[in-house]
């Protein structure tokens, strides 16, 4: 099992003019939210991320794991230090230790995972894509607030120091409105064999293009899709996919794909100033701003170095926050904002073809 360690503690102070920019900005620390003990739905590689970083970089455990393969399962409870194995998802969600669930399956069992933690009256965290479609994001939500359980989706980017910093800065306002943003997702993947799987959830925007379409909902709300497009392969599963979306007077471009390694980029540009998350986007790194107008028209820029180990630890350590105060859900990640992007992938995969 992990030491305990607190990288959030090291971070890096915002350097001017971004300090200034973000102010009134929160950065809460992961070891100091409530601690809560976990159980893991699933056994495969996402939930080996949350049972590493977890318990090493916040204030939670991990006590419970429950996989289709009871083997699979003992292994990774033996490798994460988990103290019970569950013969069933229904022994788990009804496991008295169990303070919260974390949903790790694959996309098409997603609903049917949290609607039986909802059940059990325990609070969930739902691996993205959230659902297979909006439909089935709606259905969970309609339970958890009828039962009066928590639930969030688990946009781990959302909690990281580096995108709520950016946040803070457009919502304050001193670079101007929003003119354009970027944000582009492409690993090498194509040839793993559940990601071009149509059957098994499969295609670059469920996996990837989540991500980039997450990033642009997360900044501008109302963002709505004006066109789409896409590679599909011969079993009608997208390889590559672009969506372009208006928000008021901005422009905004969301790209994944499984064919190539891209520079995984993220951009915001505003009337006075650009915000650049340049590499990796969605993991904890670098947020440059670039200010540009006035005496220096060609722009000054700064960068501060969000860089922490693991990541994970901040949506964790968000419910246990949430589930203390009494929260059915969480204003970082919002139920309406997963509807949103569930309901533009909806409108993605409408548009080039993916059914």
């Amino acid at each position: 099992m992990a030491d305990f360690v607190n990288p959030h503690a090291a971070l890096a102070p915002l350097p001017e003019p971004l300090s200034h920019f973000a102010r009134g900005v929160e950065l809460p620390d992961p070891m100091e939210a409530p601690a809560l003990r976990w159980g893991i739905i699933g056994a495969g590689g996402i939930a080996r991320t949350f049972a590493r970083d977890v318990p090493a970089y916040s204030s939670g455990r991990v006590v419970a794991v429950a996989a289709r393969d009871q083997e699979r399962a003992q292994a990774f409870a033996q490798e994460y230090g988990i103290e019970r194995v569950h013969d069933s998802y229904e022994q788990l969600v009804a496991d008295p230790q169990v303070d919260a669930v974390y949903v790790a399956t694959i996309h098409p069992m997603h609903a049917e995972h949290a609607l039986l933690a909802i059940e059990a009256g325990k609070p969930v965290l739902v691996e993205k894509a959230f659902t297979m479609n909006a439909a089935q994001a709606r259905r969970i939500f309609d339970a958890a607030r009828e039962r009066g359980v928590f639930v969030m989706e688990a946009m781990w980017t959302r909690h990281l120091p580096h995108q709520r910093v950016l946040r803070q800065v457009l919502a304050n306002g001193g670079l101007g409105q929003i003119v354009s943003a970027q944000a582009d997702h492409g690993q090498y993947l194509w040839h793993v064999p559940r990601l071009t799987d149509p059957e098994l959830g499969g295609g670059a925007l469920l996996d990837l293009g989540v991500y980039s379409l997450s990033f642009i909902q997360s900044i501008a709300p109302d963002a709505r899709l004006v066109s789409a497009d896409g590679v599909l392969t011969d079993a009608g599963v997208d390889l590559a996919n672009v969506a372009v979306l208006r928000a008021g007077e901005a422009l905004a471009v969301a790209r994944s794909n499984f064919s190539g390694r891209s520079a995984t980029a993220a951009e915001v540009v505003c009337e006075r100033g650009a915000l650049e998350l340049p590499l990796q986007f969605y993991r904890p790194g670098v947020l440059q701003l670039r200010t540009f107008g006035g005496e220096n028209p060609d722009g000054d820029t700064v960068t501060w170095d969000a860089t922490v180990p693991g990541g994970f630890q901040y949506e964790a350590a968000e419910v246990a926050r949430c589930v203390a105060a009494g929260a059915l859900e969480s204003a970082v990640m919002p139920w309406a904002d997963t509807l949103a992007v569930m309901e533009l992938m909806d409108e993605v995969r409408e548009r080039i073809g993916v059914h």
